[in-house]
């Protein structure tokens, strides 16, 4: 089986007012600030509930856009008030941002929507052949699945230091996620992003 490649040449730490920025909370659209994350994979999407005077009832919030490989992706996120929600999928663009189910309490609270941090290379499981460093790494790099490490490139790895796993690869599973918090220039060979059977 070939290989697909990713490359991450920025940082990769989370945005949480990458799609939508500091708004009151509202049943409808939101206005999509960006249409990706600044990487070229995907990531996970987040948003972030601020309260003002005891917590609104935030309801949902359904992320319409396209995953990895392109595909209509659809998920509908269910709020947390005052805090923190992601999406169980990855997305590679963001359409549209619409919330329901919001009721107020006594302030409007208010909202962000933006990326987990990560660029998500593939959003299923599947198999790494190997990672080449294009730069001389800046700050570390870690290229992990949905549960473990995988590997850690250190800072300071000379550019052109390839890391191959052999014929059969190294399996990972959910995903495959490049963090790093400088600007490196990583390229990751990997499997292709299987499709989702069903949206959530």
């Amino acid at each position: 089986m070939g290989y697909s490649f990713t490359n991450t040449a920025a940082t990769t730490a989370a945005v949480n007012n990458r799609f939508v920025t500091a708004v009151n909370m509202a049943n409808g659209t939101y206005t999509v600030a960006n249409a990706s994350p600044t990487w070229s994979g995907g990531c996970l999407v987040t948003a972030t509930i601020s309260a003002v005077t005891g917590n609104d009832t935030p309801g949902t919030l359904t992320i319409v856009g396209t995953g990895i490989n392109g595909q209509p992706l659809t998920e509908v996120l269910t709020l947390t008030a005052g805090g923190l929600a992601t999406s169980a999928n990855a997305f590679r663009t963001i359409t549209s941002l619409t919330q329901a189910g919001w009721i107020i309490n006594v302030g409007n609270d208010t909202i962000v929507v933006g990326c987990a941090a990560g660029n998500v290379a593939c959003g299923s499981q599947g198999t790494l052949g190997g990672v080449l460093v294009n730069n001389t790494v800046g700050a570390a790099v870690t290229i992990s699945d949905a549960t473990r490490t995988i590997i850690t490139i250190p800072a300071s790895q000379a550019a052109g230091t390839f890391y191959e796993f052999g014929a059969a690869g190294v399996d990972f599973g959910g995903r495959l996620v490049v963090s790093t918090t400088s600007t490196n220039d990583i390229t990751v060979f990997h499997s292709g992003t299987s499709p989702a059977s069903m949206a959530l």
